[in-house]
């Protein structure tokens, strides 16, 4: 499954074009979310995941993974990931663990939800990142509650109340190191 979600992603990202992308992005933050949305609808539409509902949560969930550290990368965000810390591995830190551990209210931790495993084990990040709202979830669709930072892969408008939109991802971890006064976000030409 991994092997096929990597191979539609960057099949769609070659086709829009990598330079594309980083120099649209760079020129304007905000084009990230565009380029999120098409891409995210264009390989859903494309992965053959079949009739199981739980392989298809676990598909988009890495899919929306390997988008970001595409994006981050793409934006030159500072970012570590898939950091083992104790018996808990995070998706990803930004800007990086050390930084984290020294200052947790200039750090964000990203951890995508790809079944109930992963759910029931967030609250142990509460060690890592005192700050709930610094805690960012994303799942395939909205949680019924949650006292952490959620974005959701797919939602409707119904679903969507008290989420954010995962598109948006980009934008909003750039106002936030702006906010915290980061300056580790430089964009390459």
């Amino acid at each position: 499954m991994l092997r096929e979600v990597k191979d539609t992603l960057y099949s769609v990202i070659d086709r829009i074009g990598r330079e594309k992308i980083q120099a649209d992005v760079v020129a304007n933050i905000n084009s990230s979310q565009n380029y999120i949305h098409i891409i995210l609808a264009e390989c859903i539409a494309n992965l053959n995941v079949g009739s199981d509902p739980d392989n298809n949560e676990k598909a988009i969930a890495t899919l929306g993974e390997a988008l970001l550290h595409f994006m981050l990368t793409v934006c030159t965000i500072p970012s570590e990931r898939k950091i083992h810390v104790e018996d808990v591995v995070v998706d990803v830190i930004i800007p990086n663990l050390r930084g984290l551990k020294k200052e947790p209210e200039r750090s964000i931790i990203i951890q995508f939800i790809k079944d109930d495993t992963h759910l029931s084990n967030v609250s142990r990040l509460g060690f890592l990142q005192p700050n709930y709202e610094n805690i960012w979830l994303v799942c395939v669709r909205p949680p019924l509650s949650s006292k952490y930072t959620t974005y959701c892969l797919l939602y409707n408008d119904v679903e969507f109340h008290n989420n954010n939109n995962y598109s948006n991802i980009i934008i909003d971890i750039s106002k936030f190191l702006g906010e915290t006064g980061d300056n580790s976000l430089k964009f390459i030409h």
